[in-house]
């Protein structure tokens, strides 16, 4: 364990949680706060609940991270309740080694994005995301908040940047080999956080090009299609396939 970047992880999930409960985001139609369910509650103790399914307990063991995933922003957490996570984060909580997905339909409509990234994820050499957990994986969301109500729209830029300082701050602890951006946005304001402020693109197929990685310092930056039903549609299913299997193996 590197003590130094334990505690700066702990510290950075002590802020980014402190942020949202003190003043969650309110911008139009879109609502952003912590994701406490029940009073007094502690449920995300790692810098987001997606970091469950892969990097949880990073602190206490700080492994070398070889792929980095970078989503939009999760859903809202009374929902994903229902869906039974949260109920596997309370587990883990208690120090039980369950996976995210433990008792999951996978196959459910609104668990469409975490089923395909099981997919994608087995082309690159990590098979069985769904009940494997592997050390060198890591994934949270550009936004840390969490939504309410509903698990897509309304979400500007603007809104996503939210937590830019705190994203990079993750990454300069992390120093991932590679990080999975997935989404044009959420690929963009990835780049504009850590590469170049004043970057911008408005097409996918034009942000991925012919596959080259953008680079920060030593870690390669892949921005992906969204692996949800409109994001794989738009992008198609045989191009996402060969946008994957570019990455770095």
């Amino acid at each position: 364990m590197d003590e130094n970047k334990s505690g700066k992880y702990a510290a950075l999930v002590e802020k980014v949680k402190n942020k949202y409960r003190s003043k969650p985001i309110l911008t139009g139609k879109l609502e952003l706060g912590w994701c406490d369910l029940l009073p007094g509650e502690d449920l995300c103790r790692e810098i987001n609940l997606w970091t469950y399914w892969q990097g949880w307990g990073y602190a206490k063991h700080t492994p070398h991270v070889k792929y980095m995933l970078i989503g939009q922003d999760f859903g809202p957490p009374e929902k994903e309740e229902i869906k039974g996570t949260i109920a596997n984060v309370r587990e883990m909580n208690k120090g039980n080694d369950i996976m995210f997905h433990h008792n999951v339909n996978l196959q459910a409509r609104d668990s469409q994005t975490d089923f395909n990234l099981v997919r994608y994820f087995s082309l690159i050499g990590k098979p069985e995301i769904d009940t494997q957990r592997y050390t060198d994986l890591f994934f949270c969301n550009c936004n840390l908040g969490y939504r309410r109500n509903t698990y897509s729209g309304n979400m500007s830029r603007k809104a996503l940047a939210s937590d830019a300082e705190e994203i990079k701050e993750l990454v300069d602890i992390i120093q991932p080999e590679n990080i999975i951006c997935l989404g044009l946005d959420t690929s963009v304001v990835i780049i504009r956080t850590l590469i170049n402020p004043q970057f911008n693109c408005s097409r996918l197929p034009e942000l991925i090009g012919d596959g080259e990685p953008y680079k920060y310092g030593e870690t390669y930056i892949y921005p992906m299609a969204h692996p949800g039903y409109w994001g794989t549609k738009n992008r198609g299913s045989n191009n996402a396939d060969k946008d994957w299997m570019r990455i770095r193996k």
